[in-house]
C-alpha cells in the first residue's frame, strides 16, 4: 500500500508562504494593538475628566488640590488619591500605551517634598492633569482652590493628558508635566537626537479638557542638539520625579496648547494682536506671573 505524504520542497514551500503570509500580517496586527490601546487610553481620559467635575459637583464647583499635607498623619494626599472614589479602579490613572509610568513613591525622597504618599494612594500614574487648575498647597497653602467659574473656555481648557511629572527643583514643589506622545511612535527615542534626526519620530498625544471630551493631537520632536558653526548646542532635558529624562516634544494642532510642552494654564482671553492665540492663566503664585501668552 503506497502512503501519500508531503515532499520536502512542498512542506518547505508551504512554510515559505505562512512566513510570507505572517510578514505581511504582522504589521497590520501591531498597529491594531497600538490603536487599540490608543482608545483605552482616551476612555481613561474621559473617565478622569467626568471624575473631576463630579468631584467639582460635590466641593461647590472648586477642583481637587494637587498635593497637600495630611492633618495628623502628616502624609501626602495627591489628586490621584482625591479623585479615586470616583473611579471603577486605579488600572484608569494609566495609559496601557505608555510602556514606563510615573512612579509616585519617588516624591518621599524627593527634595523639597521628602514625604511620604498616604496609605491609600495610587503609586503608578502615566495620565497627568493641568497642574495650573489643582492649587499645590504644599507650596502655596493660603491659596485658595480654582473654580468651574474661572474657566471661561472649558472646552478649550486642557485637564488631562498622556505626561511624564517633573522633579522639584530643591526649593519649592512646583509641578509640571511634558507631554509623552506614546501613540504612533515609529521607535524608541535615544537619550539624544541630534538636529535633523528629529523627524524620524512621530508621536500623538491624548488629551481630555474640562468639559469632558477627549481628543488626539500630533507632537514633535525636539532636538537635544544642533551644530553651530563648529560648536554643538545641547540643550538639558528635565528629569521626572522618578529619575527619567524624556525628551521634549512640541504640541501641534490645537489653537491654545499648540507649541507647548504641555497642556499647562488655562485660556483666559483672545489675544488681540493675534486671533489665532489666546492668553493663559494659573492660580495665583508669588513666583509666577498672572497671564501669558
Amino acid at each position: 500500500m503506497q502512503r501519500k505524504a508531503f515532499t520536502l520542497i512542498e512542506l518547505l514551500v508551504v512554510i515559505a508562504v505562512m512566513m510570507a503570509l505572517m510578514a505581511l500580517l504582522l504589521p497590520t496586527f501591531v498597529e491594531a494593538r497600538h490603536q487599540s490601546r490608543g482608545t483605552v487610553c482616551l476612555s481613561h481620559l474621559r473617565q478622569l475628566a467626568a471624575a473631576q467635575l463630579l468631584y467639582a459637583d460635590d466641593y461647590a464647583e472648586q477642583f481637587p488640590l494637587a498635593f497637600y499635607r495630611v492633618e495628623g498623619t502628616g502624609c501626602l494626599r495627591t489628586v490621584y488619591g482625591m479623585l479615586k472614589p470616583y473611579l471603577k479602579n486605579e488600572a484608569i490613572l494609566v495609559c496601557p500605551a505608555n510602556p514606563q509610568p510615573t512612579d509616585l513613591t519617588a516624591v518621599r525622597s524627593a527634595p523639597p517634598i521628602v514625604t511620604p504618599l498616604c496609605g491609600d494612594e495610587p503609586h503608578l500614574v502615566s495620565l497627568m492633569p493641568n497642574w495650573c487648575l489643582l492649587v499645590n498647597t504644599f507650596t502655596y497653602p493660603n491659596v485658595g482652590s480654582v473654580s468651574l467659574a474661572d474657566i471661561p473656555f472649558p472646552a478649550e481648557t486642557g485637564a488631562w493628558f498622556d505626561g511624564d511629572l517633573l522633579s522639584a527643583d530643591g526649593t519649592r514643589f512646583e509641578p509640571y508635566s511634558l507631554i509623552a506622545p506614546v501613540h504612533g511612535h515609529l521607535s524608541r527615542v535615544p537619550a539624544q537626537v541630534f538636529a535633523g534626526h528629529e523627524g524620524r519620530y512621530h508621536g500623538r498625544v491624548h488629551a481630555s479638557f474640562v468639559d469632558g471630551h477627549a481628543k488626539s493631537y500630533p507632537a514633535r520632536l525636539l532636538p537635544d542638539a544642533r551644530r553651530v558653526g563648529g560648536l554643538f548646542q545641547m540643550v538639558a532635558r528635565m528629569t521626572t520625579i522618578d529619575g527619567r529624562m524624556p525628551p521634549y516634544w512640541v504640541i501641534q494642532g490645537h489653537r491654545v496648547y499648540a507649541g507647548r510642552y504641555s497642556f499647562y494654564g488655562w485660556p483666559s482671553r483672545v489675544s488681540p494682536n493675534d486671533p489665532t492665540r489666546m492668553f493663559l492663566r494659573c492660580y495665583a503664585r508669588s513666583n509666577y506671573c498672572d497671564e501669558w501668552r
